[in-house]
């Protein structure tokens, strides 16, 4: 009911605001000239290279780089009211970027930021700010209220927004009007001046410009490009997909020469089974697993490296049940490994009885990002890799998207001198993790990021 409420709201919006609008070229935030990814402040990057920090902070001490499972996100805490970051100083000085790019009302401008509202407070709960302005007297002004986004004093869209989502102000090129795209897709147009002030500014503040302002909120990217650009078409990453339509399909059927269970091996697939495991292989990859023994399988680079490059976008399955785990302090509740890596880095995730733990930051770092029986029945994870637009994955269970990080938080970096580039899955240490599993399927493909999709009625598996 909630997607329908929503649609729905976007409907009076587009009535009110007349969302109709002119064909604009479209541009993803992935290829615009300024790219702050929140691995370093953007207080701490000179991007247009004047030899100054491109933005300045109010309150050092209220914004932070996120951690753990936050890892590769902004904190921004306005609890107190006052508290931004702010680009609007003039060419050659701390916080320049926004006036030395040379933003106007001819040029246009197009901002885009995702975030989420994680805490709220005084008499505007949650309120952060994202306010860009050009010198004349019509200001961008959008604003994060409860569980709708606002446009000066005049909401605009209903959206959850203690979840992720992407926001795009567009300004385009020569107009004093703007429309704002939610997740890709345009949700009102024609918006005039959403504040004004004494005096003109230049300036690109996100946060609590003033005392009433209040909240937290987490900041994973701010991306700007002179001229107004629409967001690409729904495509790739907002579309989904079933994956039996993928084009790599690993069923577990028996008599399959591309991957076979014990000995690990096959065409396709390279790995290591200890004598003591007992695996059966008919549709179904049963695996039970003695304690102290490792069973693990690699696809081989064939089908997995050599088409995986570091922004290459792609879709991971796996469907899983875990039937066993070892009853050791130092496993805890982490039965089987998934590890999909890039050139870049690698995305590694542990399906354990009742969770689904994330190794951020360095090995042997564990954060449980969700809990959930997983001994019930098979669950289905789906990893969506976004490639060049943030290099980063999201972790579906079921239908329901559970995380989403920067693969660069792992240890496993090729910066460090790793060779995290691969497919893998089982029980790969005795240490660490260790239990008992079955796995219906292994499906991937590298033609996007697609969204999970259930099994459409009438369509069926072929194995090419």
């Amino acid at each position: 009911m909630a997607r329908v409420a929503d649609k729905c709201m976007a409907c009076m919006v587009a009535m009110v605001t007349g969302v109709a609008v002119a064909d604009l070229p479209s541009l993803d935030s992935s290829r615009f000239d300024y790219k702050y990814d929140m691995i370093v402040l953007p207080s701490a990057q000179n991007l247009d290279n004047d030899g100054a920090v491109d933005f300045t902070l109010s309150d050092a001490s209220k914004f932070s780089l996120g951690t753990g499972v936050n890892y590769g996100s902004m904190q921004i805490d306005t609890s107190d009211g006052g508290k931004y970051l702010l680009s609007g100083a003039d060419a050659g000085s701390a916080g320049g970027a926004w006036r030395n790019y040379g933003v106007s009302k001819s040029t246009g401008y197009t901002v885009e930021t995702r975030l989420k509202i994680t805490s709220t407070a005084g008499a505007q709960a949650g309120v952060i700010v994202i306010n860009a302005s050009v010198d004349d007297t019509t200001n961008a002004w959008l604003k994060f209220w409860g569980g709708s986004i606002w446009w000066g004093e005049t909401q605009i869209h209903n959206v959850d927004t203690t979840t992720y989502h992407t926001y795009r102000i567009v300004r385009e090129a020569g107009s004093n009007l703007h429309s704002v795209y939610v997740d890709g897709a345009l949700v009102a147009s024609n918006l005039g001046n959403g504040f004004s002030y004494s005096t003109p500014l230049k300036r690109l503040l996100i946060g609590s410009p003033g005392g009433t302002y209040k909240g937290k909120a987490q900041v994973m990217y701010v991306r700007f490009h002179k001229g107004g650009y629409a967001p690409p078409v729904p495509g790739d990453k907002k579309a989904r997909k079933w994956s039996g339509e993928f084009p790599l399909l690993y069923e577990m059927n028996a008599g399959d020469v591309r991957f076979v269970g014990k000995p690990a091996g096959g065409t396709d697939w390279t790995g290591s089974v200890d004598d003591a495991a007992t695996v059966t292989q008919n549709g179904m990859l049963s695996v039970s697993l003695p304690q102290g023994k490792m069973a693990y399988w690699r696809a081989n680079d064939s089908v997995w490296s050599d088409r995986i490059g570091a922004d290459t976008a792609y879709t991971l399955e796996f469907k899983i049940k875990i039937t066993d785990k070892w009853n050791l302090s130092s496993v805890g509740d982490r039965v089987a490994q998934i590890w999909c890596g890039n050139p870049r880095a690698a995305a590694i995730f542990y399906i354990g009885t009742n969770s689904v733990t994330w190794e951020p930051n360095g090995a042997g770092t564990y954060t449980t990002i969700v809990t959930g029986d997983n001994t019930d029945a098979m669950h289905t994870f789906r990893v969506t890799y976004d490639g060049a637009t943030r290099h980063g994955c999201t972790l579906w269970r079921d239908d329901v998207v559970i995380g989403e990080y920067l693969v660069d938080s792992t240890a496993y970096n090729s910066a460090i001198g790793n060779n995290p580039n691969f497919l893998r899955f089982g029980v790969t240490s005795t240490s660490s993790l260790g239990g008992s599993f079955d796995v219906d399927y292994v499906r991937w493909t590298t033609d996007g990021a697609w969204d999970y999709r259930d099994q459409p009625k009438g369509m069926v598996i072929s194995i090419r």
